[in-house]
């Protein structure tokens, strides 16, 4: 069956990139006839699931595809200023000298995620799926257990938005829930999750937990403070 598998969600997971994310939907917003977001309304609009936010934003889900790609297409110029979550180089470190094969699955662009991976040396994943489609990660994640040679049992999506939990789900695997991305913990917590973290300090010990394996060094008391469900 070979090493567990640990699937990360890429942007609000790994790279925080909320503010340039939600400035690349405003530029775009206009043009396919959206309305932009106010950032008054980001702490109501965290506390929404994703359908409920497409709803009150007004976007059909037939517009989705196009407007992922635009947004895609705004981020590729101001990405450059984007760094990552704060302590998840530490935490993925910590991963890669355990038992576990590190991926990611994200709807951003493959040239966003290497960019960002390599300007800041986290070169810990073996293999990167890009461009998948927000409502459309759960067959990716299970291409990748196939081509991997493993089940759902022995993998874990990691991931900020509840489409990501819900996608974990779909795909058979475990699923951590993270509160440092775009979801307030709320509608994370709807979705229960196997464990749903604050900080990345907490990412070695719940993998761990979850997956078995051998456990990270240093992660034992970060682990306790896991939320788990």
């Amino acid at each position: 069956m070979g090493r567990p598998l640990v699937i990360f969600d890429f942007d609000g997971t790994i790279a925080d990139s909320f503010a340039e994310s939600l400035a690349a939907y405003n530029r775009v917003a206009p043009r396919m006839r959206l309305r932009r977001v106010a950032e008054t309304e980001l702490p109501e609009l965290r506390c929404m699931s994703a359908g409920q936010l497409m709803t009150v934003l007004g976007i059909p889900m037939w517009k989705l595809p196009r407007l992922m790609l635009a947004v895609r297409g705004e981020l590729l110029d101001h990405f450059g200023s984007v760094t990552p979550v704060p302590g998840i180089g530490e935490a993925l470190h910590e991963l890669s000298k355990a038992s576990y094969r590190l991926t990611i699955v994200t709807s951003n662009s493959k040239a966003n995620v290497h960019a960002l991976l390599a300007r800041h040396h986290l070169d810990f994943f073996g293999t990167i799926v890009a461009g998948a489609s927000v409502f459309g990660k759960a067959t990716r994640l299970r291409r990748m257990l196939k081509a991997a040679g493993t089940d759902g049992a022995s993998a874990v999506y990691i991931g900020d938005t509840t489409p990501d939990i819900r996608a974990a789900r779909d795909a058979g695997t475990r699923a951590i829930a993270v509160t440092w991305g775009f979801s307030a913990p709320e509608p994370l917590v709807a979705e229960n999750p196997d464990a749903l973290l604050d900080s990345p300090v907490e990412l070695p010990g719940a993998v761990a937990r979850l997956l078995g394996g051998e456990r990270p060094s240093g992660s034992t008391q970060a682990g306790h403070r896991a939320r788990e469900r």
